[in-house]
């Protein structure tokens, strides 16, 4: 029994870099601060600081560096599925808030306690949740 899960744990262990390979970008943002992600910023420059081991290499590689400008190819198609799915919350918070009135909806108050939106608060979250769907739906 143990040697069987010691095995396990070995196949397991073995198959973890697989799993953990992700691309990694490094950028400097206007004040200067350091900033490293699995996703590249919307603008400006960045550079691909994924390491480089003999499975990437053997297949071709990959760019080092990019503007941000939509140089690589998978980011158009993230944003294009990023801003579906911001356009869907965008309508259904539209729809939701067409069906009710601002009465109907509470916050938190300064006291912790829960109190009625105002009819301007409710104007100014169904204004900017239709400036949401005019920015990601078109």
């Amino acid at each position: 029994m143990r040697t069987r899960f010691q095995s396990i744990s070995v196949v397991l262990l073995c198959c973890l870099p697989l799993l953990a390979e992700a691309q990694i970008y490094r950028w400097v943002d206007a004040t200067g601060q350091v900033h490293f992600s699995q996703n590249p910023p919307a603008s400006g420059s960045y550079k691909d600081v994924t390491p480089l081991d003999s499975r990437s290499s053997a297949a071709g590689g990959r760019t080092r560096s990019g503007t941000g400008n939509g140089e690589t190819q998978a980011q158009p198609l993230k944003v294009r599925a990023d801003n579906a799915e911001r356009c869907a919350k965008a309508r259904e918070r539209i729809s939701f808030l067409e069906q009710k009135t601002a009465q109907r909806l509470f916050k938190t108050g300064e006291d912790g306690q829960p109190a009625p939106l105002t009819q301007q608060e409710f104007d100014e979250q169904l204004n900017d949740a239709k400036a949401a769907g005019t920015k990601y739906c078109s």
